[in-house]
């Protein structure tokens, strides 16, 4: 391979082969996703895993390395062959640059395909995976062998490793970057068609739709060559939808007659001539910067044009029971998105904020979740441009230079904090204390010194491990901006940054948060997602300003934002009116308040479970300063067993601004509790961080935080763990009771690293377990009262779920069964259990040790009994680690299964009762912080 063609050609068949590997991995995560039988399962991980970790090989070794070595690319052929129906094994073979675009046609096809049978027979003219277990154990071999080969050949240089890699580890594929040039085209091509000859003058407006320019799709292309502008658009008081086509600068034919385009006058004749065509929308097309019109099309919106729109400072401030996490999280992600695509170009103003994010309504009076950002036209060449060399260093004011290199970073980093606490940047200022520039107009370097201040002020409310903290850190952090010489980074250098330190994160916490959102499906979804019907709010928020309403749209749109629209920097003035309006809607429980209610957990199944429960006589209110221990729950029977055990029932508050849990309070063991629950169909460390946050903010005197619930149990022969026992966490000389299993680093030799730390529990709790502990007096059935409470104080219906299975229903299975796993039962099956002798009584008992946390249910014994064996694992739960961090903590679990592939549904009941009863015991040897409330603390409870 000595010439330049030879070469090129050898690249070219590298470039084949990482595709393949990468359109394999793609049809292999189709197929697991929808696999039942857990063999199949794990084979197609193992294929997820190989073909992943060879695409980064070749990236990492490079195309012009690999393609110099015959031997190693017929190494890479070699796995690809041996599953390919086609052959592979010259290297001279046109099948190896048509294969891999064949198998993203299939992956294409079978993406939206749910049953595996029907993906396997459109597969199978293209890939063989295998039928056999002999077959798949052959293909892992050679990826195996392949991977080796990769290693041993091209060793990784270790020196390029961080000390601590803390990467966000799904897989979220890589943004379009070519959304940048076309923005900065289409806003010069509208602004070369504003010179329109209307008599008086007047403003074009221009509301471009916020997305992530994700394509739903395998794109085997680097770049996507066009990009679609969505935005409304408006010469006077009407907007106008419209879409434009943006092409890629690059020798393109225009299929129309140059006569045809318009002239610069045209554009505002073009708004006015389809505007009594109501249900059409207009389309351009931009090339080279230059604007064409198409042929109108019929708009499939059902947006309202008639109606006003309502800004993302409107809902802060009036419309906060809007917000949930799902749509705090969605909105995180595709406001930072914008930043990504926007930055530098004339859409994003050096002051936009949330007043400039704007929210149309439908004909329904839905608001989907999809943010227009609003920009006055104005002509580039009026802009004034100051040459750097005409500045005397001498007259350079210090506080009007801003270190920052992305100024549109540090709004950014105003509007995640304004969404994350539900509240205006001069509001959320106000509530922790910190004093805004005021008097003047604000300027960059006042808003980086402000956003500093509030989010030092506010962080402590934000779980420090979580990605949105990254996320904001990275925002304000002046290094991560600037090259290693401090110097400012170019412009393609700046864009992958803010993607990878910025929009990554938040892109992983949603993931993470909601497996049913696939980030590149989350235009579509946020499309079809309601945001909220603002319906007689909006009527009650319009008679509290002065202007007209039909007006107060257009002018507040048009011209620059006028200052009491401005989010920022703004004094607090909250309208009785507005108040009186959001209490009195609290007291009627109008559906607005009910849907917010309704979407937790609480709210709805084990709010109706409970409210059957006698009321108590002392169901009173007390200030939410009263409640001194939090009890967070992950599913609505562990927090039903736990009201069951509530020795009094208090009132719940009334509307809470910015916190979406429901409470449940009262007195357990002379202690004033608040009870939570995460909202239905979120799980894991991510939910738990932000339930625990909003119910740190709520009730600001909560000493520590009890984690009741259920767990799967890791029994080893030191620890003899039986179904419906209770674990506790308790640290270790080396631990701090939880430790974070799915984070950490692979280190060499194929070891797994733990990284980052999780807080102890609090010593009032750990010396109540050593006086529990160490009581002589204290029966072996301690907790068989409470239990009993339980059975007997939720509804009849589900009293005997509450009680124990039996032993004879408590298996524990040594290895794997296929039979067992599709069938639930086998010939075989005693010969698959461990043998263990029945106890004397059924009472739970309670074991204290190291509990392990993740984002995932973990369904393998053989990963369970590692993590037992080598770290003394006890049990394993979803949410311990994101709530460490952010309240003094225990993790209080009962187990309902030994974290296999066995999930025993009828012991999960029982579980969360013998955890609920534990949580009560403890806390009746922790000493109480009673506080006597006189009549004016009831008064002020009322005013909460």
């Amino acid at each position: 391979m000595r010439s330049g063609s030879t070469s090129s050609t050898g690249r070219a068949i590298v470039k084949s082969i990482w595709l393949a590997y990468k359109a394999t991995q793609q049809i292999a995560k189709s197929l697991r996703l929808d696999e039942q039988d857990e063999d199949l399962k794990a084979f197609y991980a193992k294929l997820i895993a190989y073909c992943t970790i060879i695409e980064i090989r070749i990236i990492s070794v490079g195309e012009s390395t690999l393609s110099l070595s015959n031997d190693c690319l017929h190494t890479l052929l070699l796995p690809l062959n041996g599953i390919s129906t086609v052959s592979l094994d010259r290297l001279d073979n046109i099948s190896i640059n048509i294969w891999p675009r064949d198998l993203a046609e299939i992956h294409d096809k079978i993406r939206r395909i749910k049953d595996n049978a029907s993906k396997i027979e459109i597969i199978r003219t293209h890939l063989n995976l295998g039928t056999t277990p002999g077959e798949r154990s052959k293909i892992a071999k050679s990826l195996d062998q392949c991977e080796e080969e990769l290693r041993v050949r091209y060793p990784e240089d270790s020196s390029q490793w961080a000390a601590e890699d803390l990467a966000p580890q799904l897989n979220i594929g890589e943004p379009t970057y070519a959304v940048w040039g076309a923005a900065q085209s289409i806003f010069k091509a509208m602004v070369a068609c504003m010179n329109c000859p209307c008599i008086p003058a007047h403003d074009f407006g221009a509301r471009l739709r916020l997305d992530t320019y994700r394509k739903p799709k395998l794109d085997l292309d680097v770049e996507m060559d066009e990009v679609d502008f969505n935005m409304f658009l408006s010469s006077q008081q009407d907007w106008q939808e419209v879409v434009v086509h943006t092409t890629m600068d690059r020798q393109v034919k225009v299929m129309f007659d140059e006569r045809h385009k318009p002239s610069p006058e045209d554009l505002c004749e073009q708004i006015a001539k389809i505007k009594s065509r109501a249900l059409y929308r207009l389309v351009f097309k931009v090339t080279r910067s230059q604007l064409f019109k198409l042929q109108s099309e019929r708009s499939g919106s059902s947006i309202q044009k008639s109606q006003n729109a309502i800004s993302l400072d409107d809902f802060l401030r009036n419309k906060s029971d809007s917000f949930t996490e799902k749509t705090k999280r969605i909105l995180a992600v595709i406001l930072s998105s914008a930043v990504f695509h926007l930055h530098n170009t004339p859409w994003l103003e050096s002051g936009w904020n949330s007043s400039d994010i704007w929210f149309f309504r439908t004909s329904s009076s839905a608001m989907p979740l999809k943010p227009f950002l609003h920009r006055p036209l104005s002509r580039l060449d009026n802009q004034c441009i100051v040459d750097p060399d005409d500045i005397d260093p001498d007259d350079i004011d210090p506080d009007d230079v801003l270190s920052h290199e992305c100024p549109a970073l540090v709004i950014l980093a105003i509007m995640l904090l304004e969404v994350y606490f539900v509240a205006p940047f001069d509001i959320l200022a106000q509530r922790f204390n910190v004093t805004l520039e005021s008097g003047k107009q604000s300027t960059a370097f006042t808003r980086y010194v402000d956003v500093n201040g509030v989010f030092q002020a506010c962080q402590k409310e934000i779980p420090e491990n979580s990605q949105f903290y990254l996320a904001v850190e990275n925002c304000l952090d002046p290094k991560v901006w600037q090259d290693e010489e401090g110097n400012k980074l170019d412009d393609p250098t700046l864009r992958a940054r803010i993607y990878s330190q910025v929009v990554l994160p938040l892109e992983t916490e949603l993931s993470q948060a909601y497996s049913d959102i696939r980030i590149e499906d989350l235009d579509r979804f946020a499309q079809n997602f309601n945001f909220g019907s603002w319906g007689q709010s909006a009527h009650v928020w319009d008679q509290g300003n002065s202007d007209d309403a039909s007006q107060s749209n257009y002018h507040a749109s048009i011209a620059p934002a006028a200052p009491h629209q401005k989010s920022y920097g703004l004094p607090l003035h909250l309208h009785n009116r507005g108040d009186e309006f959001r209490d009195e809607r609290a007291q009627q429980g109008s559906p607005l308040n009910k849907r917010r209610y309704s979407r937790s957990p609480s709210g709805t199944e084990a709010e109706s479970f409970v409210s059957d429960l006698p009321t108590l006589p002392d169901a009173q209110v007390y200030p939410r300063s009263s409640y001194t221990v939090g009890i967070l729950c992950a599913l609505p029977l562990e927090l039903l067993a736990v009201r069951a055990l509530l020795d009094t029932k208090h009132q719940r508050p009334k509307y809470i601004r910015g916190d979406s849990n429901t409470y449940a309070l009262g007195t357990m063991s002379d202690h004033m509790v608040v009870a939570a629950c995460l909202p239905s169909g979120e799980y894991g460390t991510n939910a738990a961080a932000d339930s625990a946050s909003n119910m740190k903010r709520t009730f600001p005197n909560i000493e520590f935080c009890l984690l009741v619930g259920i767990g799967g149990g890791a029994p080893t022969h030191e620890s003899d763990i039986r179904l419906g026992d209770v674990v506790v966490s308790l640290p270790t000389t080396k631990y701090p009771g939880v430790i974070q299993y799915d984070r950490g680093k692979e280190i060499e030799g194929n070891t797994f690293e733990l990284t980052g730390s999780l807080h102890p529990p609090p010593r009032c709790l750990m010396t109540a377990i050593s006086s529990l502990r160490s009581n002589p007096d204290l029966p072996s059935n301690a907790l068989q009262s409470s239990l009993e409470e339980v059975t007997r104080r939720v509804p009849e219906t589900f009293g005997s779920k509450y009680q124990h299975p039996g032993q004879d229903q408590d298996w524990l299975r040594k290895a794997v069964c296929a039979v067992c796993q599709r069938q639930g039962e086998c010939p075989n099956r005693d010969s698959h259990l461990f043998k263990r002798p029945h106890r004397s009584t059924s009472q739970p008992e309670i074991h204290y040790g190291l509990i392990a946390s993740g984002n995932r249910v973990l369904k393998d014994a053989g990963v369970r009994d590692r993590w037992a064996q080598e770290y003394g694992i006890l049990c394993f739960e979803m949410e311990a680690a994101g709530v460490m961090n952010t309240f003094p903590c225990l993790v209080i679990r009962g187990i309902c299964d030994y974290a296999d592939s066995y999930k025993y549904k009828r012991w999960q009941h029982y579980a969360a009762a013998t955890a609920a009863a534990y949580a009560k015991l403890l806390l009746g040897h922790t000493a109480a912080n009673i506080t006597n409330w006189d009549r004016s603390s009831e008064d002020e409870a009322v005013k909460k």
